[in-house]
């Protein structure tokens, strides 16, 4: 063992992550990417050196270090770089525009942002005018030998130092933005512990070993996406980095490549459902044994298509960037339980709390709390808004939802979605289940307009299938055959695109204000 490796100690670190399997199995293929690829002993050199680096640069234990990249192999070797320098990672979301990212620097004040040469005039123009909080971190590109000023090319960081700093599990890991769904992002702080249990118990939740082969098709920048890269190279599994996701491209790697787990949201899945009604060729999909999802729960019409044909190896969980994988419904479950988001993670306890903080029985609506060891240490910067998260060993979700007398687990929706209309509280989350059960309909979100009538009324966003048509009287009829009659829309308004985050959550602050294209109830 090097004396560098020796400094890292035997820590449950994400910087140790694959340095097992580089040292007993070092020509096992690690990461590719169709045209790249790395084995174990090749990846851990990488990332040894390049954590050299960063002490060299100066980058100090617990600084922060951005990245504002695409899906890619060097990303990988980037997140286990900065981990074993003791620094801490924060994502930025590549799609993000100067002015998005601008705050998100604000907040962090990072010592450096690894971007790629095309982007780098997007990270200067955000950190105009003081927006990184004085300090003017490094910008460095991890392509191009002469990127545009003032970024330096990766390969001219100096030369690694010989040791790096002890990195305990207490230490913190990563900054990781929340989704914005309400249009205010904030910085959760995790620890490496809390992102190595996350990793462990869930390798041993999907039954995953080192003879798989796991395509990553969710943004690196998503907490699960990053995550589960981790586990798959924590197992000396192999990972398939997809830099764009594209649902023809997916059914033919599936095929070609022999894809045996992988990562979704229920927009992919019903991309990936279309490409393969339309597609010519009846890709042979049989390789997957564990098919999951995340960040919405899936509709019961998409999940009959997936379990028919996909894969009937479907695990869909619920999580969130602070408290990370919180339950899962697993395959036997799935048409069982189809409302539900599962039963408890390992190690996970739910609460469903009633206004006054107590539990309420199973069946009773209220907001769900959470007891998990991969819970945020903390919010970057906001003592107020920590203190409001956390009620003492329990994290609040925000979330409403509750269970049923087995222990599972059912989203009723956010707390801040939920209106009333005619003094009944109404929740979008369950008239988007039943909208997506319509046959023309790809996806939807559901908000609460002021009515002078009712106080509050449903407006629907629908995208619709190709081929299809509807209307508000059809959704209307549609609705009334499993909700009542004050659920229904009101107003329906059609999308080319319903606009989702990095994770696949619809960011409804990002819906259309107006009237425009609008069907209204006469």
């Amino acid at each position: 063992m090097s004396p560098a490796h020796a400094s890292t100690g035997n820590e449950l670190t994400v910087g140790r992550v694959g340095l097992h399997v580089a040292r007993t199995q070092p020509g096992k293929l690690a990461v590719y990417d169709g045209s790249r690829s790395l084995t174990y002993g090749e990846l851990d050199r990488q990332v040894q050196a390049l954590a050299g680096s960063l002490a060299a640069e100066g980058v100090a234990k617990g600084d922060i270090v951005c990245a504002y990249l695409p899906n890619c192999i060097d990303y990988i070797v980037l997140v286990l770089a900065v981990a074993r320098a003791g620094a801490v990672f924060s994502p930025l979301n590549p799609r993000f525009k100067a002015y998005e990212i601008a705050k998100l620097l604000a907040s962090a004040r990072p010592a450096m942002v690894f971007t790629t040469q095309d982007r780098v005039g997007t990270i200067v123009d955000a950190l105009g005018g003081g927006a990184s909080g004085g300090r003017a971190p490094r910008i460095v590109s991890l392509d191009g030998q002469a990127p545009p000023a003032p970024a330096i090319a990766m390969g001219r960081l100096r030369p690694p130092v010989p040791t790096l700093p002890l990195v305990e599990e207490t230490d913190l890991f990563s900054l990781m933005f929340t989704s914005g769904t309400t249009g205010h992002p904030k910085g959760a702080l995790a620890a490496h512990r809390a992102r190595m249990i996350w990793v462990v118990n869930a390798a041993i939740q999907y039954g995953l070993n080192e003879d798989d082969v796991y395509l990553g098709t969710m943004p690196q920048v998503h907490s699960a996406g990053l995550t589960f890269t981790l586990i798959h190279l924590y197992i000396g599994a192999t990972v398939r980095v997809m830099e764009h996701f594209d649902p023809a491209g997916y059914l033919e790697i599936v095929e070609r490549e022999r894809i045996t787990s992988s990562l979704t949201v229920p927009t992919m899945l019903n991309m990936i459902l279309e490409a393969r009604r339309h597609s010519a060729h009846r890709h042979d999909l049989g390789s997957l044994r564990c098919l999951l999802t995340c960040g919405s729960p899936l509709p019961l019409s998409t999940k009959r298509q997936v379990l028919e044909g996909i894969s009937d190896r479907l695990y869909d969980y619920y999580g969130s960037t602070e408290s990370n994988s919180m339950s899962v419904l697993k395959p036997r479950d799935q048409l069982r339980k189809p409302a539900s988001v599962g039963q408890p993670f390992v190690n996970v306890e739910f609460m469903i709390a009633g206004p006054d903080g107590q539990a309420l029985p199973a069946g009773q609506t209220g907001e769900i709390w959470c007891a998990n060891p991969s819970v945020m240490d903390r919010y970057l910067g906001s003592e107020a808004d920590t203190a409001a998260a956390f009620c003492g060993r329990w994290y609040r979700t925000g979330d409403l939802g509750y269970l049923d007398e087995e222990g599972f687990l059912y989203i009723v929706g956010r707390s801040k979605d939920m209106f009333v209309s005619g003094g009944v509280n109404v929740y979008p989350a369950e008239i988007e289940q039943v909208i997506m059960l319509h046959p023309a309909v790809l996806d939807c979100a559901v908000i609460g307009v002021d009515d002078e009538k009712w106080g509050q009324v449903a407006k629907a966003f629908v995208t619709l299938r190709r081929g299809h048509d509807l209307t508000l009287e059809g959704l209307q009829e549609h609705c009334r055959r499993y909700l009542a009659d004050y659920k229904k829309p009101r107003y329906l308004q059609f999308m080319a695109e319903i606009p989702k985050n990095a994770g696949g959550k619809t960011i409804k602050t990002a819906l259309p204000a107006g009237m425009t294209q609008t069907e209204k109830e006469a």
